[in-house]
């Protein structure tokens, strides 16, 4: 027996497809392409329907635009006002890795063993949101509204 409403539609749940990521010009690297790929994790990259040199407020937009989980390797993106309002006007999701002197073999590493708690907490948590991340230091959450630089 199908469950159907009056409208002919089922009932039954479909699963949805894993959030993908995507990788910006600040945190790419072959490396993070080939782990990512080997991991089975689903991404889009900069250099494909965004190109290298992009606005931050043009990949930002592509990232809301898909609900992509963006990574990003820009240290400052936390403290800078116009950076903050894209990721809120464009209701981004977005982990910013914030080892400055890490290989892209670390960095890697780090977003392969981070990846499933991104994944949740981006099923979970309203968007937009700001999480930094580093070699050893766990995901730490960042306000987005309420600072001074932030209006």
């Amino acid at each position: 027996m199908s469950l159907k409403t009056p409208f002919g539609a089922s009932l039954i749940a479909r699963p949805r497809p894993a959030p993908a990521f995507y990788v910006d010009e600040s945190i790419f690297s072959k490396v993070l392409v080939a782990e990512l790929t080997a991991a089975g994790i689903v991404f889009d990259r900069v250099g494909g329907t965004v190109p290298f040199g992009a606005p931050d407020d043009v990949w930002l937009s592509h990232c809301g635009k898909h609900s992509y989980i963006a990574l990003t390797r820009d240290q400052r993106i936390r403290y800078r006002a116009l950076e903050k309002r894209a990721l809120m006007d464009h209701g981004v999701a977005c982990f910013t890795f914030t080892h400055g002197q890490a290989t892209a073999i670390q960095c890697a590493a780090r977003i392969i063993a981070l990846a499933p708690k991104m994944v949740s907490i981006a099923a979970r948590q309203p968007r937009p949101f700001l999480y930094t991340f580093g070699l050893t230091a766990g995901l730490s959450k960042v306000a987005l509204w309420g600072s001074r630089d932030s209006k």
